[in-house]
């Protein structure tokens, strides 16, 4: 995999942000991924976003894995979740043009604050067919946004999350509708350490039927 350097306009800055376009012959599938809260250290090297990188790789999906402004060479500042969502659409912009393909599968990926910041976009981007949240943190933000969407959707979550608690992710998973699927990494906290290469085979089982 040969990820390229690039930069994505998003109202009046500039996104760093890390792309690679898969060469297939079939339809072209990509993934868009989003890091965690940048107040707390969350950039587009996080590990669990390699591990979703990698996994697309694997699965022949581009890949666009971005920084949120204020982070790393992005301009601008964190916005609290405003500005942020601005981020996610560039970045979805971005990638469409680059596969340049009307009939193209693009999925989201969000992992904990770039879940929350991430997925009211995709859920309502006609563009993103797929949904893709890992640790999204239930014990802090609001997902009822989440409920009717229709699209396709894997929930991942460690089950010693003090920031998703299963009891929470349970309920929200029965409200949602099909097509849905849920995995839980045993032994798994809110940040995977040492458990990323777990989130490898669910996150290929997913792409691999989209």
């Amino acid at each position: 995999m040969k990820e390229k350097r690039v930069s994505i306009p998003s109202g009046g800055i500039w996104l760093e942000g890390l792309f690679n376009l898969a060469e297939t012959r079939s339809l072209r599938r990509g993934v868009v991924l989003c890091h965690p809260h940048p107040l707390y250290g969350g950039d587009m090297y996080n590990t669990v976003i390699e591990a979703g990188v990698e996994a697309a790789f694997q699965e022949a999906c581009s890949t666009l894995r971005f920084n949120f402004r204020g982070v790393g060479g992005s301009g601008g500042s964190y916005e609290e979740g405003v500005g942020e969502r601005e981020d996610v659409k560039a970045a979805i912009d971005y990638l469409a043009s680059e596969i340049n393909d009307s009939k193209a599968t693009i999925v989201f990926m969000g992992y904990s604050f770039g879940a929350w910041a991430g997925l009211p976009v995709a859920v309502n981007d006609p563009r993103i067919n797929s949904l893709i949240a890992v640790a999204p943190p239930l014990d802090m933000y609001d997902f009822e946004f989440l409920k009717g969407c229709k699209k396709k959707k894997l929930l991942i979550a460690g089950s010693e999350d003090l920031y998703c608690p299963l009891p929470e992710l349970r309920k929200l998973y029965s409200q949602l509708e099909e097509p849905k699927s849920l995995t839980i990494v045993e032994g798994a906290d809110h940040f995977f350490f040492s458990h990323e290469p777990s989130l490898i085979s669910p996150l290929r089982e997913f792409l691999r039927t989209l």
